[in-house]
């Protein structure tokens, strides 16, 4: 196994997190599919590469601005497996699109604030309960 794959490779791993199908394309560009399998073979040996805690990484920071669907979708396009999406994404809930829709400016029309929930992720029973209480929410304020 060449060492200047794993090196490369633990290099990139140090700057940011990579799921294993996007650290294998970065790698077999640069040094070849043999070497970047045994790299990535060795990196998953040794702990620094796992796409379950990536996936668990990846949505505990973006929880707060995007639902399930879209962090299904952006998981699934930097490779993550779909078994492994599928056991680290939370339920949608009202609460968290609530507070999604509290720091948006539009929430009082709601056609585009359950747009722009739904282009967060959420589901549509979902964006139309947070408007819901948003409403309720600003009735208590007037």
């Amino acid at each position: 196994m060449g060492r200047e794959a794993l090196a490369y490779a633990l290099r990139r791993l140090a700057r940011k997190g990579y799921s294993r199908a996007a650290l294998r394309a970065k790698l077999a560009a640069r040094f070849g599919e043999a070497e970047a399998e045994a790299a990535l073979g060795r990196l998953e040996a040794m702990g620094y590469l796992d796409d379950r805690a990536y996936a668990r990484a990846f949505v505990e920071t973006r929880a707060r601005r995007y639902g399930p669907r879209k962090l299904r979708a952006l998981l699934l396009a930097r490779g993550v497996p779909e078994e492994v999406v599928e056991e680290v994404l939370p339920e949608a809930r009202v609460e968290e699109a609530l507070a999604v829709l509290r720091r948006y400016r539009h929430r009082e029309d709601k056609a585009r604030a359950v747009r722009f929930l739904e282009g967060r992720g959420f589901p549509l029973g979902v964006a139309l309960e947070a408007w819901r209480l948003a409403q309720e929410e600003g009735e208590g304020y007037k």
